[in-house]
């Protein structure tokens, strides 16, 4: 008896051309992603881009009331706000839906926001942000915010969070989300008296 010979399956022939085609998606994509990295690297060599600064130069509060008829605080405070650009060829476009908001041991005292603004090559501003507030009190606060006051150590936190966008020339980058959170302590925070920054210290993170 002849030998049987073994039947091939057109199956076995469509495996071999998925190996292929998964073979040069691979590849594909391994060059996107070197593509990628020698962008990302030239542009950090030849740009040399660098994290803007913040910082907190002045405060001066106008209103700082206590209501006992209705038992809420009123605040108005202005914070003068120094932002650097520290590129020389990167420009920072800060956007509109910011938002700024100072408290007190974790109680909100006021908020506010941030002008809309564009921010050229090693650039200094200066923006005054006005914020205002409400908020209901009870004997626990006003007796902490009076303690304090005494003592000339008034502990704030400022938040600020900003969208902001690089440019390159003409050429805009994507938008990111920049907080910061500045922890002050003040001599005072009455508005008969001019309040002095007796130490700050700023943190600051950006969402992608």
């Amino acid at each position: 008896m002849g030998k049987r010979s073994v039947p091939r399956y057109p199956e076995d022939e469509d495996k071999g051309g998925c190996c292929g085609c998964l073979c040069w998606c691979c590849c594909f994509l391994l060059l996107i992603v070197a593509a990628l990295a020698g962008t990302a690297a030239y542009f950090f060599f030849v740009y040399k881009p660098k994290a803007p600064s913040y910082s907190v130069s002045n405060m001066s509060v106008s209103q700082f009331d206590f209501s006992s008829s209705d038992l809420t605080l009123y605040v108005k405070i202005t914070a003068s706000v120094r932002a650097e650009n520290p590129n020389n060829k990167v420009t920072i476009k800060y956007g509109e839906g910011s938002h700024t908001v100072v408290s007190y041991r974790g109680t909100p005292l006021c908020s506010g926001k941030l002008p809309a603004f564009f921010q050229g090559y090693k650039n200094v501003t200066v923006m005054d942000i006005s914020m205002e507030g409400r908020h209901g009190f009870g004997s626990g606060l006003q007796q902490a915010l009076e303690e304090s006051e005494k003592a000339g150590d008034i502990p704030l936190d400022i938040f600020v969070s900003v969208p902001v966008e690089l440019q390159l020339g003409s050429l805009d980058l994507r938008q990111v989300k920049v907080n910061v959170h500045c922890a002050l302590v003040l001599d005072s925070i009455s508005p008969k008296k001019k309040p002095n920054i007796k130490s700050a210290t700023y943190q600051a993170n950006v969402e992608f």
